[in-house]
């Protein structure tokens, strides 16, 4: 069939052809200009993250710098480690007209609570100035973190006895295990190698030939007495005594000020500072970490009379000297050995009778060896109402040192608090509440807004109690532990920001006292052991411990192998129950492989790694970045590193 056209129709289906052809051409060049617009918006965009990861690698540059020599990050201002570097994109092709500068100096407000902060700057430029200015907030380790750290095992020193290792540890030494075993819970890391390691169970594996992470020095420590200063807290402790011997006590206290029937409110935290001022060798030993050659004559151990004379009763602590010692005063006999139930007196002050009734004080299983500072230090010679000794009420000194004021004018919460039976108080008058309130010292800032959480001693110190808050204890010479330390707040019972923490620093060693921890002692001729303390399952200590040099007990290695048993292991003196960490620069013993000394149970407070002491030393090692992104408008690097100056 064949189709003829008409004039008109030709016309119309020409017209029809060009329109298709236009319209064809107007998408092809459509296409083309599009094509050509997500090219440049690509290539801009792509540029745009090539300098944003510049910056952000910068940041990692800097922190790499700063881990590989902490002492290049300058105490205040700033340092630039890069100036106008040229920047290549992810394919290694350079960046043109675009450089990088790389600057790091410390920032924050930094309250010492997590470890010191820094901040590097990664400023990306073009020619027309700042166009990504990104910030890495970085935070440095604390040695709060290990469980168990040394930079120097020691001679002859291995895990053993089944010993349990909770938290994380570290030793920039080679490490051995004993045949009898030794369980770490977290992870392990060693400079050197591990001797034994077959005996060893390793929960998370163990790496040799680790990193080496050096002790804080001597001068960082000393630092701490800075922020002491600045909070009123720095205290001198009188020289004399052996290395064991401390002539100066810190007595932690918890108090219900707000009536609520517990001690764990922000704000029920203090300590007594006791500082002994004889002359005498005797005396200087009121506040020692070592037991007395003759038991019985001990000025640190005794034990409590109730005594009812007339109708009045007596509660009263006599130490052994005490009870040895007529002091005097023989119209007014002392307790016999029936001494602590009921009260009765002993009929005559004859030296045999005196010498028992020291020796059976020192057996009674409610005997406890204080050291200077406790209640008993005010119980002086002075005796009122006939047969009765002084009531123990609180003396602001007495002949054998003085308490340390705080205050002439105490808040009256503190006063009413000191009558509140769960505060532990002894007095109950008010005249003598208000007397002793003046020697607390609060560690709380609503009493003491100047408070940097740091107390701080020259020379030696010795610690105890129960501790409310987050403090850290440092001395330029030893630290002894006496009794029982504890956090009125168990670890781990609240969230972390609200938990109680304890640091103690010495630039020096760290020892637990032997007269005081339940460790049997041989006294005088009999050859008889007395084990002290008020329960028979072990040693508690709560808190971080950080010596340059060791950590140990006196006379691990004393006494009978079968005094107290820890768990399955029969001999020994019980367990060390240890929360929180220790941190020392020679390992020091704790127990024997004969079976005498502490097994050890060290666990593992987390807390101490997400909110560490106070001030607490910290590995030099920067980690956990947060990035920032500033706004290049108007950036100056001296303004930014102005405006968060460490305050």
């Amino acid at each position: 069939m064949r189709t003829t056209w008409r004039s008109d129709e030709r016309g119309m289906a020409l017209v029809l052809v060009m329109l298709i052809t236009v319209a064809a051409a107007a998408l092809v060049a459509g296409a083309i200009f599009l094509t050509s617009s997500s090219y440049l918006i690509s290539k801009g965009q792509e540029r745009a993250v090539d300098m944003r990861n510049a910056a952000d690698a910068g940041i990692e540059v800097g922190r790499s710098v700063l881990n590989g020599n902490s002492a290049l990050l300058p105490d205040s201002g700033y340092a630039t480690y890069q100036s106008n570097t040229p920047v290549y994109d992810a394919s290694g092709n350079l960046m043109p007209g675009v450089t990088r500068s790389i600057y790091y100096g410390p920032t924050g407000n930094s309250t010492g609570q997590y470890g010191i902060f820094a901040s590097v700057l990664s400023v990306i430029t073009d020619n027309t100035g700042a166009v990504v200015v990104r910030r890495g907030e970085l935070a440095q380790e604390s040695f709060a973190q290990f469980a168990y750290y040394s930079n120097d095992e020691g001679s002859g020193i291995c895990f053993g006895d089944n010993d349990q290792i909770w938290g994380p540890m570290h030793t920039n030494d080679d490490m051995c295990i004993y045949s009898s075993g030794v369980h770490f819970h977290n992870t392990v890391e060693v400079s050197g190698t591990i001797t034994g390691a077959s005996y060893g169970t390793f929960d998370k594996g163990y790496i040799q030939h680790g990193a080496v992470i050096p002790l804080p020095t001597v001068a960082a420590l000393s630092q701490l007495s800075t922020q002491a200063t600045q909070g009123g807290m720095k205290f001198t402790a009188p020289s004399g005594g052996s290395s064991t011997q401390s002539r100066l006590r810190i007595e932690f206290l918890a108090l219900d000020q707000a009536g609520t029937g517990r001690v764990t409110d922000p704000t029920d935290g203090f300590f007594r500072v006791y500082i002994d001022t004889s002359s005498s060798s005797s005396a200087i030993g009121y506040a020692t970490g070592t037991a007395p050659s003759t038991a019985n004559q001990g000025l640190n151990c005794g034990d409590y009379h109730v005594n009812t004379v007339s109708g009045v009763t007596d509660t009263t602590f006599y130490t052994a000297w005490d009870h040895y010692t007529p002091l005097a005063l023989t119209s007014y006999p002392l307790p016999g050995t029936a001494a602590g139930g009921g009260g009765t007196e002993a009929s005559s002050n004859s030296s045999t009778n005196r010498s028992n009734a020291a020796t059976y004080s020192l057996q009674r299983a409610t005997s406890h060896c204080f050291l200077g500072g406790d209640d008993h230090l005010n119980v002086d010679t002075v005796r009122t109402g006939g047969n009765l000794r002084y009531i123990n009420r609180f003396k602001a000194a007495d002949k054998y040192g003085y308490w340390v004021k705080y205050t002439s004018t105490p808040d009256t919460s503190i006063i009413s608090a000191l009558k509140r039976s769960v505060s532990r108080a002894v007095d109950t008058t008010l005249a003598t509440r208000q007397t002793e309130a003046q020697y607390l010292w609060p560690l709380a800032r609503v009493f003491n807004p100047n408070s940097k959480g740091v107390i701080y001693v020259s020379g030696n110190v010795v610690v105890s109690g129960v501790v409310q808050g987050q403090i850290t204890v440092a001395a330029s010479g030893n630290v002894m532990i006496a009794d029982d330390l504890k956090y009125a707040i168990p670890p781990q019972s609240v969230q972390c920001v609200g938990a109680d923490m304890l640091g103690l620093l010495a630039a020096d060693s760290i020892y637990m006292s032997d007269n005081v921890i339940n460790t049997p002692q041989q006294w005088g001729s009999s050859n008889s052991y007395k084990i002290y303390g008020y329960t028979t399952t072990g040693k508690y200590l709560q808190g971080v411990l950080l010596t340059l040099k060791s950590f140990s007990v006196e006379n691990y290695d004393s006494g009978p192998t079968s005094a107290e048993a820890c768990g399955s292991t029969s001999a020994g003196h019980g367990c060390l129950f240890l929360t929180g960490g220790i941190v020392q620069g020679t390992r020091g013993a704790v127990g024997t492989t004969s079976g005498s000394g502490y097994i050890k149970q060290y666990s593992y407070d987390e807390c101490a790694y997400q909110t560490p002491p106070p001030y607490f030393p910290t590995t030099g090692r920067f980690y956990r970045n947060r990035y920032y992104e500033l706004d290049p408008v108007n950036f100056t690097v001296s303004g930014f590193f102005i405006s968060l100056n460490p305050r």
